[in-house]
């Protein structure tokens, strides 16, 4: 375990970190994600994963590291960098910075499971939304979240803060080719849908989520904010399941309808478990 303290935003070390924290390219290409905050640095550690760079601000005075948690951070770090004030607040995206930066490494992406409960999202661009359902996913039971090419970066930090951690409790799998995975998912593949679709296979039902009875292997698909359902997932969906909204109400953001669907076929899950 390695230990600096820097005070100038020349330094190698906040060259690299600006890289790091300013630039998604640069952390995608690296296999790294930022971390912003004590809460998801101890999330990514307690699923037993080591921090590659643990950054902190700098007070001058270690006496605020006690009783805060900060401790078993930096035993679980390669490296602990102690920024000056000022320029920790230039590397934050906070508006109210938290004193606690880190840079980890993306878990590994596991193989798509063909059997379980899974959430697929087909081209959900908001980051806020897609780390929603991640962590909604994972409170409800789900084994896998699978993110089609064309959502929102699954290792963002918009989409890690929205997911509050829950990225570490549960399986990722992003960029997918989701009618591919799909395909070769061996149970019910469920979209949300208001209705059966033009050039739907006519062995499509579409029920209302009340009346739908879910077995031990769902995929559940949620799809795009405002385009819908991509075309080419079509062959691959086998049911159908509507969400009842009163007169008036045209639909639900993704995440408040991922949210309801989830936990339908949770529900579904224990009944049957």
């Amino acid at each position: 375990m390695r230990n600096k303290h820097v005070t100038s935003r020349d330094n190698p070390v906040v060259k690299q970190l600006t890289a790091l924290t300013k630039s998604a390219s640069a952390r995608r290409s690296g296999g790294m994600c930022l971390l912003e905050g004590e809460h998801l640095a101890q999330s990514y550690v307690q699923s037993g994963r080591r921090l590659s760079q643990l950054v902190l601000r700098d007070e001058g005075d270690s006496s605020h590291l006690k009783n805060t948690g900060h401790d078993a951070l930096i035993v679980s770090a390669d490296e602990t960098i102690w920024l000056a004030p000022n320029v920790f607040d230039s590397l934050s995206s906070l508006s109210t910075p938290s004193g606690v930066l880190a840079i980890a490494s993306v878990p590994t992406a596991p193989r798509p499971f063909t059997k379980g409960f899974i959430l697929a999202l087909d081209h959900v661009q908001d980051p806020g939304n897609v780390g929603t359902l991640i962590r909604t996913a994972a409170a409800a039971g789900a084994s896998q979240v699978w993110l089609s090419k064309g959502c929102a970066f699954a290792w963002s930090v918009k989409t890690l803060r929205a997911s509050q951690g829950a990225h570490f409790l549960i399986d990722i799998v992003d960029e997918l080719e989701l009618a591919t995975a799909l395909g070769e998912f061996r149970g019910a593949r469920v979209a949300t849908l208001p209705r059966v679709l033009p050039g739907m296979s006519s062995n499509v039902k579409v029920t209302s989520i009340n009346d739908t009875k879910f077995g031990q292997d769902v995929a559940l698909i949620l799809s795009n904010e405002g385009a819908g359902l991509s075309h080419e997932l079509y062959p691959a969906i086998t049911h159908g399941v509507s969400i009842p909204m009163a007169r008036g109400v045209e639909s639900l953001n993704v995440a408040t309808a991922g949210a309801i669907a989830l936990y339908a076929v949770a529900k579904g899950f224990q009944l049957s478990g």
